[in-house]
């Protein structure tokens, strides 16, 4: 990602509505379904500018990579000395297993998914943890899927394969980003009729609307904990690792 882009999410990733409600549903998933001890290990590959992993150094022992270096720069401005420009063979603990790893919209963004996953699944822990999310549908690929460098959009199908050949166990494979999927599929179809594109950089909405956006999209959650959505912008995966 550009420079300037990188600037602008560590402004905005604990206030903007996507940011902030699916760290409150990667956060239920961690609570509800793995309940992972105090004081557990866990990497989060391609950390960016660091909210997560600053929410994650809150309870856990907590690690972090990116290829970006302004992204570990901005991560040492959070306070977090534990992440590490680099990739995930260059990562300079390798002695570390994890309790839990996390890639959170990471692996869209390299050419060799299932090489990263397969690395990835290397430093989980026999009996730990992978969460994935991606975005979903790649006929909903646009400008801001240029500007965040991706190289692919998943479905459910796409990103069971990938995982499955990774070695993991899936345990959860959802859509989420359900609720808003209407609006957000009448936008596009309207900015394919209209032949303008919004503008992809990532910006705040007013209050009211940030507020509204972020309370229904983080309400999800809790459908999460019981179903499997059958559409949205998104996908979540929750998996294992048994051998």
């Amino acid at each position: 990602m550009e420079e300037a882009f990188y600037r602008t999410v560590y402004e905005i990733e604990k206030t903007h509505w996507w940011c902030v409600a699916r760290q409150r549903i990667v956060e239920d998933v961690i609570d509800r379904r793995i309940e992972l001890p105090a004081g557990a290990q866990v990497l989060d590959v391609g950390c960016g500018s660091g909210a997560v992993l600053e929410a994650l150094s809150a309870r856990f022992e907590a690690y972090g990579t990116d290829t970006s270096q302004l992204a570990i720069d901005l991560c040492r401005q959070r306070g977090l000395p534990n992440a590490f420009c680099c990739t995930l063979e260059t990562f300079p603990r390798k002695e570390l297993r994890f309790d839990l790893v996390t890639l959170l919209d990471v692996v869209e963004h390299v050419d060799d998914d299932l090489g990263i996953l397969r690395e990835a699944q290397r430093y989980v822990k026999t009996g730990g943890w992978t969460i994935v999310t991606v975005p979903a549908y790649q006929f909903l690929w646009g400008p801001h899927d240029v500007v965040n460098h991706h190289k692919r959009r998943y479905t459910r199908a796409g990103l069971r394969r990938v995982l499955q050949a990774a070695g993991f166990e899936l345990r959860m494979l959802s859509y989420f980003n359900t609720i808003l999927f209407p609006a957000a599929i009448a936008a596009w179809a309207g900015e394919k009729v209209v032949g303008i594109a919004a503008d992809p950089r990532p910006r705040v909405p007013p209050a009211p609307l940030n507020a509204l956006l972020t309370t229904v999209f983080s309400m999800e959650k809790y459908l999460l904990r019981g179903l499997a959505l059958p559409y949205g912008l998104s996908l979540i995966a929750l998996a294992r690792r048994s051998l």
